[in-house]
């Protein structure tokens, strides 16, 4: 194809060559007199010949035309002039999903939120009609806001060969990418756009294809006949039950995958996020110190514990945690008698989780399926998780949640994060199920009282949890200190930040809700997400001292 650049083409001046292939080649060109930069894709001078393609391509780019979605690129215009027939779209400065991947595979979280963005795409189109038959990475743009966006959605389908095609190969896709019944010459349907979003989710958890060979005829011999591989073998941080979903999206027999793309998501958004740490050893009792034992000695005793579950990390100690102080806080409320705990169980109560669910529904408004689908809670898109005391519910979901306001909502998560947990508390203590009884305004003695509000409320979050993962102590008369054992909003986390934000607004909602939040402010001393040991401490200071 003759290039274009320096030229101008209707109201476009073409500027530069981005890029090309055998049916288009695309081009940054600026827009007349608007001054608009766009990306302008010319088509192949062969193509412009046949007039049925021609016609069949207008057709196709009104359709897409009318196509409004965050996750597909839009068309600005289509236009026959001068002997060129081309499309202009925006120009997209992020590059594809190809350059992440050229750096490696991605981590879950990521892999899954491009999948859900990616998704969602594909349900939009597919309702509105339209296949993609071309899903591959570099046909994913990646917005300058880090959304991906589908583009070339199915404009060259057909390129004026017949549907049916007879020669393996010959068909319209990426070898690789292309379902056994396209790679076949096969009728396809929205089925195959499934087979190549299971593709995507091999190759960005992996760093490959799941069907390779040295050539075109050996990676359509594979794709039609081998059988699907482990990718849980391949990346051994992946949990089983992917290799179980893939193998039903990967399937040779379009009726054996999920049916629509909504499915796919939401079989996906049950998924654990990485494979399941073996079961926890007996835990080792606590011991603490002889009273005749040198301070200096007992300090220096590291207080053994369990191996984490979950798939956490083990905890640090305070010899080896990040600082000096890494563990001051909890380790000093040991020394003092607080007994160690480590969680076992794996679920929590389902109230418990219904109340947060619906909540967090409830501030983020239109948000809330970005937040779901982030958090692999899709499920939850328009209905609570059952309302009673069953421990039921695993404890993730909260972490998992946790993380999706902190990835949708970004620099503004705090805020976000600080009004999820004050009205899920609100809510909460509302409900009156808590076991807290009322809000004691007539114990006497500001001491007393918060001692029985803080033993009230560690007792109900025990119940929440099914064992005794909370504790509390009153260090002097200006302060009382909180611990939570294995912080069922932090579980799971790799991030070494804090991320106990919503535990901190829960408190000071149960000191306002008490008559004392002029008298005592909220702090949390230690995050269990900065130790590596998901046990966080917080205190409930006078504000007086």
């Amino acid at each position: 194809m003759k290039d274009l650049t320096g030229t101008r083409v209707g109201q476009y001046e073409i500027v530069e060559r981005l890029g090309g292939g055998g049916m288009a080649v695309v081009y940054r060109a600026v827009q007349q007199p608007l001054g608009r930069e766009v990306a302008l894709k010319a088509l192949s001078p062969e193509l412009f010949q046949d007039e049925g393609f021609v016609k069949r391509f207008e057709t196709e780019a009104k359709t897409l035309a009318k196509l409004d979605h965050p996750n597909i690129l839009p068309i600005y215009d289509f236009e026959v002039t001068e002997g060129v027939t081309f499309l202009t779209m925006p120009l997209i400065r992020g590059g594809t999903l190809r350059d992440i991947l050229n750096r490696g595979p991605l981590d879950t979280l990521t892999a899954w939120r491009y999948l859900r963005e990616i998704g969602d795409g594909l349900q939009h189109a597919h309702d509105a009609g339209i296949v993609h038959r071309d899903l591959k990475p570099t046909n994913v743009l990646i917005h300058s806001d880090g959304r991906a966006m589908l583009a070339d959605f199915g404009l060259a389908r057909g390129a004026g060969q017949p549907t049916h095609l007879t020669t393996i190969g010959l068909a319209i896709g990426t070898p690789g990418y292309m379902a056994p019944e396209q790679v076949m010459g096969h009728e396809v349907d929205r089925r195959c756009d499934i087979y190549a979003m299971g593709v995507l989710t091999f190759e960005m958890l992996t760093g490959r294809l799941p069907f390779i060979g040295s050539n075109r005829m050996e990676v359509a011999y594979a794709t039609v006949n081998a059988p699907v591989p482990s990718a849980a073998k391949l990346n051994n941080a992946l949990p089983d039950e992917l290799d179980v979903l893939l193998a039903k999206v990967l399937a040779k027999d379009p009726a054996q995958r999920p049916q629509t793309v909504k499915d796919l998501l939401a079989q996906m958004a049950k998924l654990p996020q990485r494979r399941q740490a073996p079961a926890a050893a007996a835990p080792v009792p606590f011991a603490r110190p002889a009273a005749a034992q040198p301070a200096e000695t007992a300090a220096m005793r590291i207080v053994s514990a369990p191996p984490a579950v979950h798939g956490s990390p083990p905890p640090a100690s305070p010899s080896t945690g990040s600082g000096s102080g890494a563990a001051s806080a909890l380790r000093t409320l040991e020394m003092m008698g607080v007994k160690p705990s480590r969680a076992r169980g794996r679920f929590i109560l389902n109230s418990h989780v219904a109340n947060l669910i619906h909540v967090a529904r409830d501030i983020t408004a239109d948000r809330w399926p970005e937040i779901a689908y982030s958090a692999g809670l899709a499920q939850y898109l328009e209905e609570d998780p059952p309302h009673d005391e069953q421990l039921a519910t695993p404890v993730e979901y909260l972490s998992s949640l946790n993380e999706a306001f902190e990835r949708v909502y970004g620099h503004e998560a705090e805020d976000a994060i600080r009004a999820w947990g004050r009205r899920a508390t609100e809510r909460w203590l509302a409900d009156g199920r808590h076991g807290m009884g009322g809000a004691r305004r007539l114990v006497p003695g500001r001491q007393r009282k918060l001692a029985g509000v803080v033993k009230s409320f560690t007792e109900a979050m025990d119940q929440v949890r099914g064992e005794h993962t909370h504790a509390w102590l009153q260090v002097d008369a200006h302060q009382f200190w909180l611990v939570n054992f294995s912080n069922m909003f932090a579980l799971g986390r790799i991030k070494a930040v804090k991320s106990c934000v919503v535990w901190t607004a829960s408190i000071e909602t149960i000191l306002r809700w008490a008559g004392l939040a002029n008298d005592w402010y909220v702090e949390e001393v230690e995050c269990g997400c900065v130790t590596g040991t998901f046990d966080c401490v917080f205190a409930i200071r006078s504000v007086e001292s």
